[in-house]
């Protein structure tokens, strides 16, 4: 029997280690094969998650399509808000309903969204590829404008809050 040395053992324990952990931090889906977009997504993902119903109400309103239908598409398909905008995105661009877009996403999520994009006609580098990126990039700022907004409001009634119109006053 061969004797393998302790250092070669060590040394596949830590690189199955280093790489079990890299893939494990991997979002479920592939991506979109563009490491900018992916975390453009990611930041968008994470912003939308403080006001969901608005996320989709501006998502509605900048594709033109139903707050309905992209709820219900995101709902079944167990979609979160960045894979709910690639869908609608792809599914305006493609003339398509978000649903079927999400369906397809569904079942193909290993592929990622680079390969929906490239199947939908959308290639890498493309001028729809980078109005994607763009687009995700506005509503990220959006929901980011919304959320400061939002945080502003809510100082300022706690600032006021306890602070009737009788307080204060001699009587």
């Amino acid at each position: 029997m061969k004797k393998v040395p302790i250092s070669a053992v060590v040394l596949a324990f830590l690189a199955a280690l280093f790489f079990g952990r890299a893939y494990a931090q991997q979002p479920a889906g592939a991506g979109t094969g563009d490491k900018k977009f992916d975390a453009q997504l990611k930041a968008l993902n994470e912003e939308a998650r403080s006001d969901p119903e608005g996320f989709i109400r501006r998502l509605s309103q900048r594709h033109n399509i139903p707050e309905e239908e992209i709820r219900q598409a995101k709902e079944k398909n167990g979609l979160d808000e960045a894979d709910a905008y690639m869908a609608t995105a792809l599914a305006r661009r493609a003339k398509r309903p978000v649903s079927d877009v999400a369906a397809e996403y569904r079942r193909n999520r290993d592929q990622g969204w680079g390969a929906m994009a490239r199947n939908m006609g959308i290639k890498p580098g493309s001028p729809e590829f980078k109005q994607l990126k763009a687009d995700a990039k506005i509503h990220t700022s959006y929901m980011k404008g919304q959320a400061k907004a939002r945080q502003k409001r809510e100082k300022e009634m706690e600032k006021h809050k306890g602070k009737g119109p009788d307080k204060g006053r001699n009587k």
